[in-house]
């Protein structure tokens, strides 16, 4: 079926985009058509209908045709139930959607710019779509269209692309505005550079670090499989995220704060880890990631492969870019040792537990998250972080098993993988005992000594046993009202019968406020008793707790022998 589409940013103050959905029609006389429920990378059902806020079908001549809504994000044009009173040639769906949401997995539409985020917003034909087109018609205020799909327009006044399937034709973002770009060429291909929003001076050379973050990802496999790539990033307050795309990548990150080292470093592992995902989770992914059913959830237990292995990637590939020193690494290393230690989670659930809940858990954070589960992306990048390991133990390293997944991945591109495939592969480069390690530590909650996997390499943990108050929550404010965010599992105050929601009012009678949260070390003391005041659902209540004392907290990951870390990662 052909199928082109026309896209309208005409008004976008009102943040409203038209599309019209034009189609041939052969012998049908029902076509469905429908709008995702989600995006692939990012496993949580968003409902893009609800955004829909009109729509009709008509001829090629103007004829209204009947269609229905059969479900939340489906409807079916039914010929049958329409009278027409002149012959046709092609079907055209029309609809309005409001686009007003700026993440990298929705769409934003106002007077700056508009950013087109492809399964929000296009309709898809059920049925298979050849080389679907697409023509942009936006306001006269912007100058620029950027996104990966090829351009077949034949005057520069017109914006027209084709993609080969309607997979590729919404995994293509487009950036449509005054936004600046730039680019370099890296092996023959292009790679484009666009930027949005705003950040304060800094001395960052960006495009020539993203250059050499491209030259070193690449470098670890045997082919670059795209021929123009780019980059869209939005620079604005308090953002921070990606989403990977076959060709291209949508970042998020607060400019105000590249003039940060730590800051910018992170930055550069965020643009790393998308752009891994190019060959890891775009091409190399578990079978359930592929062909996509956008209507219901892609159950997978295999989120350890997508994310955990980027996880572990994304900063290894900063140092071995040399864009970031090994102290800096390992202080990156440090804070991810830290998260994971004071994790509670950790204990009830597996990897592979929390890649098939990514749907209900690491999407839909709560309350009780930090107790129940474990971000895979953290716990996922940590395991594989103990495989290299592994790996050089035995003369190997972690590019092993990136050139044989690849090499998997171009033997049979169109079918994902099962675990059993990567774990074959990991006996086949390190030996039995090593692949019997990794999957145990992917499929149970058992403990993982990391402090001896770095202790072999020249590096040793710096632990900071501070007899420090305790109370093992984390609070938020309203205003100088002190309430409590989230409970720590087997805390002074989980024991206590504290709950998340508590407004705590005082404490032996003393009121408490923001500033005495800032001081708690001052004014408090472990191992003593104390009472709360606290307010619950509207009623005052009066509980004992005893103030425990700080666990011990990993401070540093101490170089020992610089010579003998330096080569374990590399």
């Amino acid at each position: 079926m052909s199928v082109k589409y026309f896209v309208e940013v005409m008004e976008p103050k009102t943040h409203i985009v038209k599309v019209r959905v034009s189609f041939k029609v052969a012998n049908q006389q029902q076509i469905e058509c429908f709008l995702p429920s989600w995006s692939p990378g990012s496993y949580l059902m968003r409902e893009y209908a609800k955004n829909i806020r009109s729509m009709r079908v008509l001829t090629d001549k103007g004829e209204f045709v009947y269609f229905e809504q059969t479900t939340k994000n489906t409807w079916k044009i039914d010929l049958e139930k329409t009278p027409l009173k002149s012959s046709f040639e092609a079907l055209q769906v029309e609809y309005d959607i409001y686009c007003h949401e700026l993440t990298v997995r929705t769409s934003h539409v106002d007077e700056s710019h508009a950013f087109l985020h492809g399964p929000s917003y296009l309709l898809g034909i059920k049925g298979d779509q050849e080389a679907p087109q697409i023509e942009f018609k936006f306001s006269p205020l912007w100058a620029k269209l950027h996104t990966s799909l090829e351009d077949i327009s034949q005057e520069r006044s017109r914006f027209i692309y084709q993609a080969k399937t309607y997979d590729d034709l919404i995994d293509c973002p487009v950036e449509i505005g005054c936004h600046e770009s730039d680019g370099f060429m890296h092996e023959g291909k292009e790679h484009h550079l666009v930027w949005y929003g705003e950040s304060y001076p800094h001395k960052n050379d960006l495009k020539k670090d993203i250059q050499k973050i491209v030259e070193t990802v690449s470098g670890h496999f045997s082919s670059i499989p795209y021929e123009k790539y780019m980059f869209i990033t939005h620079f604005k307050r308090n953002l921070y995220g990606g989403l990977e795309h076959k060709n291209s990548t949508a970042l998020h990150f607060d400019g105000r704060k590249l003039v940060d080292r730590q800051m910018y470093v992170n930055w550069l592992a965020l643009v790393a880890h998308e752009y891994f995902h190019t060959w890891n989770v775009k091409r190399i992914r578990p079978k359930e990631l592929g062909p996509f059913d956008y209507q219901n959830e892609a159950y997978t237990t295999m989120h350890w492969l997508t994310e955990g292995l980027t996880s572990f990637m994304d900063e290894l590939f900063v140092l071995r870019s040399g864009l970031c020193t090994l102290e800096e690494y390992l202080k990156m290393q440090t804070n991810n040792l830290k998260r994971y230690f004071s994790t509670p989670g950790k204990k009830f659930h597996s990897l592979e537990q929390s890649s098939f809940n990514a749907w209900v858990k690491l999407y839909r954070p709560d309350e009780n998250s930090l107790n129940s589960s474990i971000s895979y992306y953290l716990k996922g990048g940590l395991v594989f972080s103990t495989l290299h390991f592994d790996f050089k133990q035995a003369g190997k390293n972690i590019n092993d098993l990136l050139d044989t997944l690849w090499k998997r991945y171009l033997d049979n591109p169109q079918v994902g993988m099962e675990t059993k495939e990567v774990m074959e592969m990991i006996e086949e480069i390190g030996g039995k005992e090593i692949r019997e390690r990794f999957e145990l530590r992917i499929s149970t909650t058992e403990d993982i000594d990391f402090e001896s996997y770095y202790e072999k390499f020249g590096m040793k943990f710096l632990w900071e046993e501070e007899k420090a108050p305790y109370l093992g929550v984390d609070f938020s404010y309203q205003g100088e009202r002190v309430v409590v965010e989230k409970v720590h599992l087997d805390g002074p105050a989980f024991k206590a019968g504290i709950n998340a929601k508590d407004e705590i009012l005082a404490i032996n009678d003393m009121r408490i406020l923001k500033q005495d949260i800032t001081d708690f070390k001052k004014i408090f003391e472990a191992q003593q008793r104390y009472s709360m005041t606290i307010s619950r659902l509207g009623t005052i209540y009066k509980l004992t707790f005893d103030m425990g004392t700080q666990p011990r907290v990993l401070k540093q990951i101490l170089v020992q022998d610089e010579q003998k870390a330096m080569e374990c990662f590399h």
